[in-house]
C-alpha cells in the first residue's frame, strides 16, 4: 500500500505543479496570438486544465483499465461542476454571459449524447467517432464566432510566444508523467482495497485530474477573473466528454459498470441540467448557488458509497 500512497503522492505533486505550468503557458501562448480572453477560457484555459484527465484517460485504456477511464471522465464532470464552480460561486468570481449561456447548452447536449451512447454498457468505435466529430463541430462554432468579432492584438506578448511553448511542452511532459503515476496508483489501491477500479476512477482519480481546474478557479479568486471561471469549467466538461472519450474509446472499447450507468451518469445529466437553468437570466452565479453545488456533491459521494460498499 505505502508504494501506491507514494506514487499518488507524486502523481498529485506533479500534477499540480505541471498543470499550473501548463495552464500558465498556454494562456500566454493565446494571448500572444490574439485570442480574446472569453475564448481563451473555453479553449486554451479548458483544454489545459483537462489534460491530465487526457493523458490518464489514454494511458488506462492502453493498459486495459476502461473502468479508470470512463470513470475519471464522468467524475471529472462533476468534480468540476459542483465542488469546483462551487467555490467560484461562493467567492463572487462566476460571471455569466449569454455566450456562456449557449455554451452551457452545448455542455449539456453533449452529456445527453454520451449517456445515451453508454445505454448498451459501452462506448465503442463508432460512438468515440462521433463524439469527436461533436467536438470538431463545436471548435469550428467557437472559432467562426470568434473570426465574425475580429481578434484581439495583443503584440506585446507576440514576443514570449517561443519560450511559452517550451514551457508548454514542459509543463505537457510533466502532466503525462503525473498522470501515469495516478493510473498506476489508483488501480493498485483499487486492488488492494477490494473494489472495482471504476470506482476509483469516479473518485480517487477525477479528484485529482480536476487539480489544475481547482488551481485556475484559485487563481480567478484571487485575481477578481470573473470571465475565467465558469468558461473553463463548461469547457473542460466539453473537452472531457467528446474528445477524452472519443479518442479513449477508439483505442479500446470502454464498458461501464452498472452504477455508472443508473447513477453517475444520470447525477452527471442533473448536475449538468442544474448549473444550465442556474445560468439562465443570470449574470453570475450566487453564494447560495454554490453551497447547493456543494450538497450535490455530498450527496454523490454519499451515493457512491453505498453502492459500492457491497
Amino acid at each position: 500500500m505505502i508504494e501506491f500512497l507514494l506514487a499518488l503522492a507524486v502523481a498529485l505533486i506533479l500534477i499540480y505543479k505541471a498543470g499550473d505550468i501548463f495552464v500558465d503557458s498556454a494562456r500566454r501562448i493565446a494571448r500572444a496570438l490574439g485570442v480574446s480572453t472569453a475564448v481563451i477560457a473555453l479553449t486554451f484555459v479548458a483544454f489545459g486544465t483537462s489534460a491530465p484527465e487526457f493523458f490518464t484517460s489514454i494511458i488506462a485504456a492502453l493498459q486495459g483499465n476502461v473502468g479508470i477511464s470512463y470513470g475519471n471522465v464522468v467524475g471529472s464532470n462533476i468534480v468540476d461542476i459542483t465542488p469546483i464552480l462551487a467555490l467560484a460561486a461562493i467567492f463572487g468570481v462566476a460571471s455569466i454571459g449569454r455566450e456562456q449561456f449557449n455554451e452551457g447548452l452545448i455542455m449539456l447536449f453533449t452529456g445527453v449524447a454520451l449517456v445515451l451512447m453508454a445505454l448498451n454498457g459501452t462506448i465503442g468505435f463508432v460512438e468515440g467517432l462521433i463524439l469527436l466529430a461533436v467536438f470538431a463541430f463545436f471548435l469550428r462554432f467557437l472559432f467562426k464566432r470568434e473570426t465574425r468579432r475580429g481578434r484581439e492584438q495583443i503584440t506585446g506578448e507576440r514576443r514570449e510566444f517561443w519560450s511559452s511553448l517550451l514551457i508548454f511542452t514542459i509543463g505537457l511532459l510533466g502532466v503525462i508523467l503525473g498522470s501515469y503515476f495516478l493510473v498506476y496508483s489508483g488501480v493498485g489501491i483499487a486492488k488492494l482495497m477490494g473494489v472495482p477500479e471504476a470506482a476509483i476512477g469516479f473518485t480517487l482519480v477525477a479528484i485529482g485530474t480536476s487539480i489544475p481546474e481547482l488551481a485556475t478557479i484559485l487563481i480567478s479568486i484571487s485575481k477578481k477573473l470573473y470571465e475565467v471561471s465558469v468558461g473553463t469549467i463548461v469547457g473542460s466538461c466539453i473537452f472531457n466528454t467528446t474528445f477524452i472519450i472519443g479518442w479513449a474509446a477508439l483505442l479500446r472499447p470502454l464498458t461501464i459498470d452498472s452504477q455508472g450507468l443508473f447513477f453517475s451518469n444520470p447525477i452527471m445529466l442533473v448536475i449538468m441540467a442544474l448549473l444550465v437553468g442556474l445560468m439562465w437570466g443570470r449574470q453570475r452565479l450566487t453564494r447560495g448557488h454554490g453551497l447547493a453545488l456543494l450538497l450535490f456533491y455530498v450527496f454523490y459521494l454519499v451515493g457512491l458509497w453505498f453502492l459500492y460498499r457491497g
